[in-house]
């Protein structure tokens, strides 16, 4: 009776081995399934960003702004226009008084003893300049149209644009425009106004777009960088005849 009694097996707390490998198996089956669709939803994430053209961006002074993903040289339609158009405002809208100042503009010397515009000034940064350029031919030329009786505030001149063309892509960063528009002269101390059409067609090329200011950039910076910030400069303006 006591040999049969000492016979009987205890439950053992331990599962045998052969109970483990199934178990083992399980586990590493459902943890490889887990990873391969973990691996998958990255992957398809990533996709996404990537075939993503658009982003939100906003920048540390509070404005919000959505990137496109182009070529360098590209530039939108828009910004082309706009760069013409603030080329023949800054040219050509005198009103004598420094802006954001209510000072008289006594212009700025561009030498032989002539004189333009603050505004005209800063708008030739937007003409290409060097020995390819003509940024300085064009100072010149700007200065011989200028009255002086405009920096004593009794001549104003303002442009008015009738019509810019969509840009035509003459090859790869670099477009013409033509602008139909007219200056109008106005004689503040009498004489007869006048009415002067500007009928241009303008090449504009995309260069480097100058890198963000530094938080402590001088007036002059901020101006020029403006100006410069769309990538674009004027290498050519010849007569425009519409409907030609």
């Amino acid at each position: 009776m006591l040999k049969s009694l000492q016979r009987v097996k205890r439950p053992s707390i331990l599962l045998d081995s052969k109970d483990i490998l199934p178990l083992c198996f399980i586990g590493l089956t459902v943890f490889s399934l887990l990873s391969f669709f973990f691996v998958l939803f990255l992957s398809f994430r990533v996709n996404q960003l990537a075939a993503r053209k658009t982003t939100f961006v906003q920048l540390v002074n509070g404005h919000a702004l959505v990137m496109s993903e182009q070529d360098y040289l590209y530039r939108q339609p828009e910004v082309i226009k706009n760069t013409v158009r603030q080329w023949a405002e800054l040219t050509f809208n005198w009103d004598g008084i420094i802006p954001g100042t209510k000072e008289l503009d006594k212009g700025r010397d561009v030498g032989k003893g002539k004189r333009i515009t603050t505004n005209a000034y800063f708008g030739s940064f937007l003409i290409q300049a060097g020995k390819d350029g003509f940024r300085q031919a064009a100072l010149q030329a700007l200065a011989d149209i200028t009255p002086t009786r405009v920096f004593a505030g009794q001549v104003r001149s303002k442009i008015i644009i009738s019509y810019l063309s969509a840009p035509r892509q003459i090859k790869t960063g670099e477009w013409e425009v033509d602008m139909v528009a007219t200056r109008v002269i106005v004689n503040l101390s009498g004489g007869a106004d006048e009415e002067i059409p500007i009928n241009r067609t303008f090449t504009l090329q995309a260069v480097d777009i100058p890198s963000p200011l530094a938080a402590n950039a001088s007036t002059l910076e901020q101006q020029l960088y403006a100006i410069r910030s769309a990538g674009l400069e004027i290498t050519k303006i010849t007569e425009f005849t519409p409907n030609k």
